[in-house]
């Protein structure tokens, strides 16, 4: 199977808030086939291009679905594998979490891809609370209980492994 490594942005405004996308790829489906029936929120965040590394993939991806540009990186926190069934291919998403902060919180679409016109519906700066509150699907569906932790200042030595 081959892997997608992949950086996901945690990334937070100055109220802590964390901007998530609303989205839904009809050819994106779970390892069995499964399409999720309606739209999900994931980080923002992408595979990683030839000779990218964690920080420079962050970066770009950030740029890309934003158009921030004063941007924070702080360190990888979290990671998950996991398998996905992308255009009828299983791919081993292979993700890192890294943490960011910025203090712009107007977004900009020009950046977009087709794709990203296509699939994702919307972006939104999430209070922790409304996180906790949601019955809205969250990929990591672990965000949540992962997530305080951070926003409090408790990063870990080294990235953790969590639930898809």
């Amino acid at each position: 199977m081959h892997p997608r490594k992949t950086v996901r942005v945690l990334l937070l405004d100055p109220a802590d808030r964390l901007l998530l996308i609303r989205m839904h790829d009809p050819n994106v489906s779970d390892a069995s086939g499964r399409v999720l029936p309606h739209a999900y929120w994931v980080t923002i965040g992408g595979e990683c291009e030839p000779g990218e590394d964690i920080a420079t993939t962050a970066r770009r991806e950030i740029l890309e679905e934003t158009g921030l540009t004063d941007v924070r990186l702080g360190p990888p926190v979290w990671t998950t594998e996991h398998v996905l069934c992308v255009h009828g291919k299983n791919r081993l998403m292979q993700e890192t979490f890294i943490l960011a902060h910025t203090d712009t919180t107007t977004l900009n679409r020009d950046g977009w891809t087709e794709l990203e016109w296509h699939v994702i519906h919307e972006m939104r700066w999430w209070r922790l609370d409304e996180l906790q509150a949601t019955s809205e699907m969250i990929f990591p569906a672990s965000l949540v209980q992962h997530l305080p932790g951070l926003i409090a200042g408790d990063l870990p030595a080294s990235p953790i492994a969590i639930a898809p």
